[in-house]
């Protein structure tokens, strides 16, 4: 921090400078493009020029930032962004993927001209981004990370799902990028559920969607171990997995949310709006913490639906 009057570097919690008299006005400012700490009377930082408020620092002190942005390098924005682009794709290739293969998926973005249409969206979201930064209030931090989180997670999609079949250890349906922009408003709940699941991709499991031809004894076995839904829920999916058929172990899929029942496990349900975590555990995946287990290839489809839905509600 300098004098407002001389420029002199002024001493950590100086009243006035050492080298002029002159007295420090107001609270140091942080800027909240490029972090440097102005003069309490700085209307523009003084390292990259950007607005400040004399009596306001914009960076919320329990807000931590997912994509840090530097904004005095204007012209390395879209530079930036492509850095915590290719941290997101190894996070995403860590998280469903083989881990070993991310070089291989980076090597796919190059190959198939991803990178090329990248270029153009990186671009378009350094001018966006750079743009909220400029509104100069509370919500610019949360409002960039929410700006390419939900860019981000389009684009991983589009890359992964059309560009890296090759690569990919279990497919992903190509009809799930339809619903790239649904929100709870315009989502075709059920519609979207078997889309993503993809059960005629599924012929190892017990599935049930007819529940008039269901035996009642399964129902009843279902209802008593884990399907602990309002009697008026539309149940859409019904699966068993018990070695005899008992269904007394398996999970269900309803118009409101997953209850299930594991080997050894006690039974457990979430409704959509309440789910909080969703991540892959070694060869299973966890929701809310509760381990659940199908099969590798059905537990990535499952992951991606309910962290879908988990944004949707």
């Amino acid at each position: 921090m300098r004098c407002s009057k001389c420029q002199s570097k002024l001493l950590q919690g100086a009243r006035f400078c050492h080298s002029c008299g002159e007295k420090v006005i107001g609270k140091p400012i942080t800027c909240p493009s490029c972090t440097t700490v102005n003069h309490g009377g700085a209307k523009f930082c003084g390292q990259c020029g950007c607005a400040l408020s004399a009596n306001h620092d914009f960076t919320p002190q329990d807000y931590t930032v997912k994509y840090p942005m530097k904004f005095d390098e204007v012209s390395s924005l879209s530079e930036q962004i492509g850095g915590h682009f290719f941290a997101s794709l190894k996070k995403r290739i860590h998280e469903e993927h083989n881990p070993k293969r991310y070089s291989d998926y980076v090597s796919a973005f190059y190959d198939s001209n991803f990178d090329q249409k990248f270029k153009l969206k990186a671009d378009q979201l350094a001018e966006e981004a750079y743009t909220i930064h400029c509104k100069q209030d509370d919500t610019i931090l949360p409002e960039i990370d929410a700006l390419l989180d939900r860019n981000f997670e389009s684009m991983l999609d589009h890359f992964i799902i059309m560009d890296c079949k090759h690569l990919n250890q279990h497919p992903i349906p190509e009809v799930i990028l339809k619903y790239e922009n649904t929100n709870k408003n315009n989502i075709e709940l059920s519609e979207m559920i078997f889309d993503y699941l993809d059960l005629d991709k599924e012929p190892n499991e017990k599935f049930y969607l007819d529940f008039i031809s269901v035996p009642e004894s399964k129902i009843k076995n279902a209802v008593q171990s884990f399907l602990f839904a309002d009697k008026k829920e539309r149940v859409y999916i019904l699966c068993d997995q018990t070695v005899f058929g008992s269904c007394k172990e398996g999970f269900a899929i309803t118009e409101r949310g997953l209850y299930w029942k594991a080997h050894f496990n006690k039974a457990y349900g979430v409704h959509f709006e309440n789910l909080q975590e969703v991540k892959k555990e070694n060869d299973w995946i966890s929701i809310n913490g509760r381990y659940f287990h199908v099969n590798p290839s059905f537990n990535l489809k499952m992951m991606k639906l309910l962290k879908k839905l988990a944004r949707i509600f």
